[in-house]
């Protein structure tokens, strides 16, 4: 079931997904009930009870037999998502902070560097060792674009490209129609106005263009950010599960507008 995932995804496990969305059913259910509804086996349930219980998510109430209803939601997801966003203030805060030297180390794991040609050695580098990616465009460099996808389009791993829906064009359009089909391409209407691009869910790339840049043009002074980092990859990760089921097929998007 979708729910079961999605509920896997606030880092809940398939037992535990499958008790909770049991109770909210039932109301309240005993050990024995949940099990059969469930489909948890009943050798698991208690364990998988006692670890809801002791994450919050539900509540017991003392009897013969003990039932079990359903905790504060609201507040369990609520610490979900103000987790995450500590993360991404920790993020935002860091890159606002950047300084205007060529190279350097903002966190152990974070490297700055500038021009797109650095940029294309380090996409080179990354893409030969990789084994899954996902690229987020929310600007469309034409040049850039068409050296992008020399370098990718020779390697035979799964790919996820989102497309910011406002820089949709007839040129790009085009493009994506002719890149290798080994992209699943869809399109956004929500992305920030940069190149990113994730490998094997901890290797980031993410080109941020020069305020005053021709966006068609190589010789503005972009800047990239190299971050190697598993957790920020994870949230990254997540953030790309929620945009598969947000966004279009590009296919059905040029439907709409035909």
């Amino acid at each position: 079931m979708e729910i079961e995932e999605q509920l896997m995804r606030v880092r809940l496990t398939e037992y535990e997904s499958k008790v909770l969305l049991s109770i909210i059913k039932n109301s309240e259910s005993s050990a024995k009930d949940i099990s059969i509804d469930s489909g948890v086996p009943y050798s698991r349930i208690y364990d998988t009870i006692n670890d809801l219980l002791k994450k919050e998510w539900i509540k017991k109430k003392e009897g013969r037999p003990s039932l079990f209803i359903l905790g504060d939601i609201n507040e369990r997801m609520d610490e979900y998502v103000n987790e995450n966003k500590k993360i991404a203030e920790m993020i935002k805060l860091n890159l606002e902070n950047l300084s205007d030297k060529n190279r350097y180390e903002l966190l152990p794991t974070i490297n700055v560097e500038r021009n797109w040609n650095n940029f294309y050695k380090k996409l080179e580098e990354l893409s030969n060792g990789s084994k899954e990616l996902t690229c987020v465009f929310g600007f469309f460099n034409s040049i850039a674009f068409e050296k992008i996808n020399l370098i990718l389009k020779s390697k035979y791993f799964p790919k996820n490209l989102f497309v910011k829906s406002e820089i949709l064009n007839k040129e790009l359009i085009k493009e994506l129609k002719n890149i290798s089909p080994l992209y699943n391409i869809r399109v956004l209407p929500f992305t920030p106005k940069v190149l990113l691009f994730l490998f094997n869910g901890k290797d980031i790339l993410i080109v941020l263009p020069h305020l005053s840049e021709n966006i068609n043009s190589e010789g503005g002074d972009i800047k990239f950010l190299e971050i190697r980092n598993f957790e920020i990859g994870k949230i990254l990760d997540k953030m790309i599960q929620i945009a598969l089921i947000e966004s279009l097929p590009l296919k059905d998007v040029q439907n709409l507008n035909s």
